[in-house]
């Protein structure tokens, strides 16, 4: 196990040195402490990287500030993963963190904690590359769903259109005859 913690569920007013008293107030040595900043605006992203001394420093960490309330928000303390070689493919599942609404769950099993199951779950798990995507059993069709079922043959929940207005200008075709309206004024010769 590395060193270096993952540290997420930030509020964004929390300082580095906040950060490293939660740390410290429970006997972890911190090496060093890392807010993660926009680059643009330089506003906190919500989420640290914290690296502790010691590898049981950072197992001590994950058990006991995993869920800690720091300025209203419970941390997610997890260990940090590899960052990826530049232009190299990232890895798949999200920002880093648990899953939002429950772990992932195989299929037929139990549901996940938490009662919630992942959004994009086929039949093999989460959805791998290249793999088509499962959105569950067709559903059967319900009786008087279809547009022949009611009278006047209209699907439910569509309502009629109004009939377009014709318009006044002239078609092409008329405009080669000429004048084809009356002017009021009476031709005498």
């Amino acid at each position: 196990m590395g060193t270096r913690l993952f540290v997420g569920n930030l509020s964004y007013n929390v300082t580095e040195l906040e950060l490293k008293e939660a740390f410290t107030s429970e006997g972890i040595e911190v090496r060093s402490v890392r807010l993660a900043c926009e680059r643009e605006t330089g506003r906190p992203r919500g989420f640290a990287f914290v690296e502790t001394a010691t590898d049981d420093g950072a197992k001590l960490s994950i058990e006991k500030l995993g869920g800690r309330l720091v300025q209203g928000r419970a941390l997610i303390v997890e260990e940090a993963q590899a960052r990826p070689a530049p232009g190299g493919p990232r890895p798949q599942g999200g920002t880093g963190g648990p899953p939002r609404f429950g772990g992932l769950r195989p299929p037929g099993g139990p549901p996940a904690q938490g009662g919630a199951t992942p959004r994009f779950s086929g039949p093999g798990g989460p959805s791998a590359p290249g793999a088509p995507r499962s959105f569950g059993p067709p559903r059967p069709p319900t009786p008087g769903a279809g547009a022949h079922d009611r009278p006047g043959g209209k699907p439910e929940g569509r309502r009629d259109r109004p009939e377009k207005k014709r318009s006044t200008r002239p078609k092409p075709e008329e405009l080669e005859r000429g004048n084809w309206r009356w002017k009021g004024v009476l031709d005498e010769d």
